[in-house]
């Protein structure tokens, strides 16, 4: 399975693009989020798991776009892609704006209207984050166990009626 994440950064392109976006998430977490301050408010438990769980969605998610781009070049075509990668893309992305949002970063979370149920849990937003964490990670396993798989559905077959 792990031959399988080597596959896509054989391509030049995709490895600039893949640092890229880990440097451009790396800084626009470390622009909205204050460190200092999540550790005097959460404590150095709570801060220490939201540090080690936004380093994993910085890392992760640019490694399933990669993943979804080397499949579409693979491919060619938007049919051939199944229908979970949409799904995976939404939860990706809300996910990695769940996990800059824990403490002062919640300005992001305010543009998609995820402040009041950040604020209604008992960890505030924790809990959404090691769940995405969780997600991202199943997307990436399933992404990349399939990733030179054309997952089109084959048209039936026209049986003949054997009563006629």
């Amino acid at each position: 399975m792990f031959h399988h994440f080597r596959k896509p950064f054989k391509n030049k392109k995709l490895v600039f693009l893949y640092i890229f976006w880990v440097i451009t998430a790396f800084f626009v977490w470390w622009k909205f989020t204050d460190i200092a301050i999540m550790y005097g408010n959460y404590g150095s438990i709570h801060t220490n798991i939201d540090i080690l769980l936004s380093v994993f969605m910085i890392l992760w998610f640019p490694l399933f776009l990669v993943g979804i781009i080397y499949k579409w070049m693979l491919f060619w075509s938007r049919e051939n892609l199944h229908k979970k990668t949409g799904v995976w893309l939404l939860t990706g992305f809300l996910g990695t704006i769940i996990s800059w949002a824990s403490c002062c970063g919640s300005t992001l979370a305010i543009y998609f209207w995820l402040t009041p149920i950040m604020n209604l849990l008992p960890y505030d937003g924790l809990e959404l984050k090691i769940l995405s964490v969780f997600g991202l990670a199943y997307a990436l396993h399933d992404l990349y166990k399939n990733l030179e798989t054309c997952r089109t559905q084959r048209k039936p077959k026209h049986r003949k009626n054997k009563l006629s």
